[in-house]
């Protein structure tokens, strides 16, 4: 079947000098109802151009009108106040344990306003790196306080910025399936014409593709978020679109590619707020990590660990710390690695970081294999097995079954590195595909 395309308004313009009835003589606009409607508002438009009136000069007051001013006085104070009320409520609504929030908002439906969300999303980004499973909650619970707004655009607005920290919180803690369900939502309460916010949800959506590997899709929207960013003069996110394509570069082995990105950010350093810094360092060491290159590999984890200490980043600061400890691995210096893992992993059971964990679980047993003490494996998967048994998540299951062969072997004196990097691979695809089974076993 052919379709037949419509005419562009270059096209329609040339019916202009003609009488009306002779554009009906044209065979596509005379079956063509959508043609017909855009050359007559070009007739009215061509029509109200041709008026005197529409080409006089108009003179405006510059002068504030007093109306204006004391309604914009009026919102301003309006949100001054609800602001400071908001940070009263907020700091009664997170005191104590993370389990108390929710009951304790619920016995006060006053605090739920647009200043309570405001001051919720400026509070994320330090749960994010201290408490993960803390961020979790304290995002989840200000989705459901924007969701509970009275219908504006402005509350639409909130409501897609708090969906956006959730899937960031989410994504912290290895859920990755959960945080893109959560990047969905807030697109779909977006505001249309938001486009900044868009580009922000985008390059949201970006990670969490990342970490599902698709690196396709991943790093065609970091870089199309990067180009918004830079469009509004936001420095800041602009860089941190380039950081993320950079780690999409890395996990499709596009190292060189990567280390090209981070090159081009070299200039800015000095510009970059701390982390954002930091995370360009990290991503960096990465890079050179799997090129061979470990003394700079070293060298950029060194500094994104001194950073991510000095803004008590938790979280990142064990991620890099961890990749520290693989670089010295991949160098055989595995007793230097063994006094990172080793209370790495009790750091991140803490954290809720589980991924993290079981992967370390097995950089630490690959260690302890080359440095002759097999004897510790099994007590070591022991704990790791415990917690996953008490953290119940969609993948404990499997993540525990791989942790019971790992010991298993270890114990009888039968675990090898091969088998080792086997379960390995299981943990990185298990966050992707929690159904997925370990197959292997110890006889």
């Amino acid at each position: 079947m052919m379709i037949e395309q419509h005419y562009d308004e270059e096209v329609l313009a040339g019916f202009l000098g003609e009488p009306i009835d002779s554009a009906t003589r044209d065979k596509h606009l005379a079956g063509c109802s959508l043609c017909k409607r855009t050359l007559d508002s070009l007739r009215g438009t061509a029509t109200l151009l041709k008026q005197g009136e529409v080409w006089q000069r108009q003179s405006f007051s510059s002068a504030p009108r007093p109306e204006t001013l004391s309604f914009l006085r009026g919102v301003q104070q309006t949100m001054n106040d609800e602001n400071a009320a908001a940070e009263i409520y907020v700091k009664q609504l997170l005191a104590g344990s993370r389990e108390t929030w929710a009951p304790r908002l619920a016995q006060h439906p006053e605090w739920r306003t647009a200043g309570v969300v405001r001051k919720l999303i400026a509070a994320t980004d330090r749960y994010n790196y201290s408490s993960p499973l803390d961020a979790v909650e304290l995002t989840r619970i200000t989705a459901d306080v924007a969701q509970s707004l009275p219908s504006s655009r402005h509350r639409d607005s909130l409501v897609a910025d708090a969906w956006r920290e959730h899937a960031y919180a989410l994504l912290v803690i290895g859920s990755y399936n959960a945080s893109m369900e959560a990047v969905n939502q807030a697109d779909h309460v977006m505001p249309v014409d938001s486009d900044f916010a868009r580009a922000r949800t985008m390059l949201m959506r970006a990670l969490v593709l990342r970490s599902m590997e698709n690196w396709t899709d991943s790093a065609m929207m970091a870089r199309a978020a990067a180009a918004d960013f830079r469009r509004y003069g936001d420095f800041q996110k602009y860089c941190s679109a380039r950081i993320s394509e950079g780690i999409v570069l890395y996990d499709s082995s596009q190292y060189r590619q990567a280390i090209e990105v981070y090159a081009e950010l070299l200039p800015f350093h000095a510009q970059m707020p701390k982390q954002t810094l930091a995370l360009a360092l990290h991503n960096e060491g990465l890079c050179h990590r799997e090129v061979g290159e470990f003394e700079r590999a070293e060298g950029c984890f060194v500094k994104a660990i001194a950073l991510f200490d000095q803004m008590q980043n938790t979280a990142l600061r064990a991620k890099a710390h961890w990749h520290l400890a693989r670089v010295l691995m991949r160098q055989g210096r595995y007793d230097s690695a063994l006094q990172i893992l080793t209370p790495l992993r009790a750091e991140f059971a803490e954290l809720g970081m589980s991924h993290d964990l079981a992967c370390a679980s097995t950089d630490a047993a690959e260690s302890l294999l080359a440095v002759g003490r097999p004897a510790e494996v099994a007590a070591m998967c022991q704990k790791a097995i415990e917690y996953f048994r008490e953290a119940g998540l969609a993948y404990s299951t499997g993540a525990m079954t791989a942790l019971a062969f790992l010991q298993e072997a270890a114990s009888a004196g039968r675990l090898t590195i091969p088998d080792v990097h086997d379960v390995r691979l299981y943990f990185e695809r298990l966050p992707q595909k929690p159904s997925l089974v370990y197959a292997k076993s110890f006889s």
